[in-house]
């Protein structure tokens, strides 16, 4: 029923922001003012964090409202590019090659259902500070594996 005037709007947390008004602003019992709460993580997990906007307000000078996200792998997206050489000898029997990964020092997961053709792979699904080491065999058209090649090791930022 009476103007009531907005001091400021603090957050705590990692990761949210706050935009959308400049402090202080005084309204009217018909006005509003909208602010935008934006969480972006840096890293993957819960976080919770606050965000308290005091007031002149008669019912009470700070309200206070909790915040909470949830960052994923997909907040920061990396990729692996992976290349290799043709192997020495016939060709005319090569099918393609398969693609391992070993995450965090697990044992070796094929990455491709079929032997791919191509001599390069993209690995799009790895994950922010989780160490991946890979390794590539090329096969025949009768299914039998090579030897492996040797392993690349990279750690995610």
């Amino acid at each position: 029923t009476a103007p009531v005037t907005i001091n400021a709007a603090t957050l705590a947390g990692a990761g949210f922001t706050v935009s959308g008004a400049s402090f202080p602003v005084t309204l009217s019992p018909t006005q509003a003012v909208t602010l935008q709460i934006q969480f972006k993580p840096t890293t993957a997990g819960a976080a919770s964090g606050q965000l308290a906007i005091s007031s002149d307000s008669s019912s009470g000078g700070t309200t206070a409202m909790a915040l909470s996200g949830t960052g994923t792998s997909s907040t920061t997206p990396h990729e692996v590019d992976l290349n290799w050489n043709v192997p020495k000898g016939p060709l005319d029997q090569l099918a393609g090659y398969n693609i391992y990964r070993s995450s965090s020092g697990y044992s070796f997961q094929l990455l491709n259902l079929t032997p791919d053709p191509q001599t390069a792979y993209v690995d799009s699904t790895v994950e922010s500070g989780t160490s991946y080491s890979y390794m590539v065999k090329s096969v025949d058209l009768s299914g039998v594996e090579s030897d492996p090649s040797n392993e690349a090791t990279v750690m995610m930022p």
